[in-house]
């Protein structure tokens, strides 16, 4: 047995050790041990379409003792899984939990209906015998609070209270009276709210509707943490401020310990637990485990499949260095030139989202597209970099096809088979992690993810958008690569320890190195002077979602590096990373 098989059969086996024990503990937590039953179903809206499911039933609900339920839902551009601190936690206090995927989002079909799957939501809950339906509540994060609002409006009869996290809805649909509790939560440091009621989160209630809805005299002014009316007699309400930000609002403890005081004093819990008794934190960190499991597995099985007799035709002979000398002055000016390209396009080039009507054929959400036009300029800027240190310097060292990488064979033609073959390299390689992926999301019934970092699955009604996304992002990873030869990173010296660790560093040092640091100022500078930074466009909300895009173009850049060390050659690194950020991008992200 050869050494890199060897090494295939260790990696392969600690990524199946991680995904088993992640998912282990993802479920133990998600079920409380085994007393909660979680299914995904799907049903279908007014308009016929389907709505995805998560239903979250206690043991102690039954028939003969039916239990109150609380139905949730996502912010926009996310799923269900989301939800998930919050679902947990309710579940296992006895409630039977329904949560749904947002028409456009997660599993969920395109839809008109204006509740975005909501409707559909309350109807099956309704309808489950072990359900206490004259005993619910109702609750939304972000764009989700207004679903979950117009719900509460529509069935006051049902839902005693609706509670609005990180997301105040707009009072001008509100049809009066408003006959059920309404406990909105948002963040002292809500960046997206901040942004949008000009720095004082307050002024989200400082209009006529609100007043009106708080029964306010006309010159009072709406108090913090203050509840008005009655909670017991269905005319509650309140506006809460606690410490957290918009995307923590997911993860923050005391957040969530506030959210269930609230539910359990409208809708006692059958099974009532302290709310700073959180365990939804160890289903995040199977969650991780599994995470990174699957990243691993890719790499494992790329290795694996490399080892093989048919595959290890695509090695290809050491490529020449063309590039300057490590550590010099024109080493070190590129590397910080190819680190920087990305973050100084960021803002400019994934807000175009925001400013400009987008082709038809891009279908996925603002916030993806906007990724998406990075990438493809990033790329293109990428390029222009290469050909002017190729025309510059490489070329007087030498620099031709085969020393970049691009060469098809151990002669100088070109070889469509050896294309072909890294590319049928890249479907198995991906293919099998998708397979891998799909075994644990049907066994967990959830995604996998690290906070915002999400890996989710592509349903066949998101498969047309593949071949768009593969292509706009195609760019980004093939002229990456050629740029870098300019710092000799994959100069095919690479194949173990170290030297391929260091090569891999700078893949990630080039690709989002830059970019984290940016997300990072980002928070710092908000969590420490109030200030949002990218304001305009909803720069902020692009650089706010930079952590999520870690799995698609970092994991990318990685894998990319990774293989065409061990290749030699730029086709079998190029499409297994693009393969990769294309299933991440389509499956991770809402449709518009």
């Amino acid at each position: 047995m050869t050494a890199q098989k060897r090494t295939a059969i260790i990696v392969l086996a600690v990524a199946v050790l991680m995904l088993a024990v992640g998912a282990a503990l993802h479920i133990a937590i998600n079920t409380d041990f085994g007393s909660v039953k979680v299914d995904r179903l799907t049903v279908l809206d007014g308009e016929g379409k389907e709505v995805s499911l998560l239903v979250y039933k206690p043991d102690t609900a039954t028939a003969e003792t039916p239990a109150p339920a609380v139905i949730t839902n996502h912010g926009g551009g996310n799923s269900i899984e989301a939800q998930g601190s919050y679902n947990v936690e309710l579940a296992r206090r006895g409630y039977v939990v329904v949560s749904w995927d947002a028409s456009n989002s997660g599993l969920s079909e395109k839809s008109t209906d204006l509740t975005h799957g909501g409707e559909a939501a309350y109807s099956f809950t309704v309808s489950l015998p072990f359900v206490d339906s004259s005993n619910m509540a109702a609750s939304g994060h972000s764009m989700g609070g207004i679903y979950t609002f117009m719900i509460a409006q529509n069935h006051p009869e049902n839902i005693k209270i609706v509670i609005p996290v990180g997301m105040n809805p707009g009072m001008n649909d509100t049809v009066f009276p408003f006959l059920t509790n309404y406990a909105c939560i948002i963040g002292s440091t809500d960046e997206s709210n901040l942004v949008r009621s000009d720095g004082d989160i307050l002024n989200m209630a400082h209009n006529e509707q609100y007043h009106d809805f708080f029964e306010l005299a006309d010159d009072e002014v709406l108090e913090v943490n203050k509840v008005y009316g009655s909670f017991e007699d269905g005319t509650g309400r309140a506006f809460f401020m606690p410490d957290s930000s918009h995307a923590a609002s997911m993860i923050n403890g005391g957040l969530i310990a506030l959210y269930l005081d609230l539910i359990q004093s409208v809708v006692p819990a059958p099974e009532p637990i302290d709310s700073t008794d959180q365990i939804w934190g160890w289903r995040d960190i199977g969650s991780i485990l599994e995470f990174f499991g699957l990243i691993l597995f890719f790499f494992g099985i790329a290795l694996a499949l490399l080892s093989t007799e048919y595959f290890s035709t695509l090695h290809l002979p050491s490529l020449k260095t063309v590039g300057f000398k490590a550590g010099s002055v024109a080493w070190v000016i590129s590397l910080v030139l190819l680190m920087l390209i990305p973050v100084v396009l960021f803002i400019p080039t994934s807000t175009m989202a925001m400013r400009h009507t987008l082709p038809s054929f891009m279908g996925l959400d603002t916030t993806a597209n906007g990724f998406a036009l990075w990438s493809l300029i990033t790329g293109i800027v990428l390029l222009v970099f290469f050909l002017v240190f190729h025309f510059a310097f490489g070329k007087k060292r030498g620099g031709d096809a085969r020393s970049y990488g691009l060469a098809t064979g151990k002669d100088d033609g070109f070889h469509i088979g050896y294309v072909l073959k890294a590319l049928f390299f890249a479907l198995a390689v991906t293919g099998a992690t998708y397979i891998v992926y799909i075994f644990l999301f049907y066994l967990t019934q959830e995604d996998m993810r690290v906070w915002l970092a999400v890996i989710r699955p592509i349903p066949m009604f998101r498969i047309r958008y593949v071949p768009v996304y593969l292509l706009i992002q195609l760019p980004f990873f093939l002229t990456g690569g050629l740029a870098a030869r300019s710092i000799n990173m994959n100069n095919g010296e690479r194949a173990n320890g170290m030297a391929m660790f260091r090569s891999v560093l700078l893949s990630a040092l080039i690709g989002m190195v830059g970019l984290i640091v940016m997300f990072i100022v980002y928070w710092v500078t908000f969590k420490t002077t109030g200030v949002v930074l990218f304001p305009n466009d909803r720069g902020y909300i692009f650089a706010g979602a930079i952590y999520s895009m870690l799995p698609s173009f970092l994991v990318g850049n990685c894998i990319n590096c990774y293989i065409t060390n061990k290749t030699n050659s730029v086709y079998a690194g190029v499409f297994c990373a693009v393969l990769w950020a294309t299933w991440i991008m389509v499956g991770g992200n809402a449709i518009a």
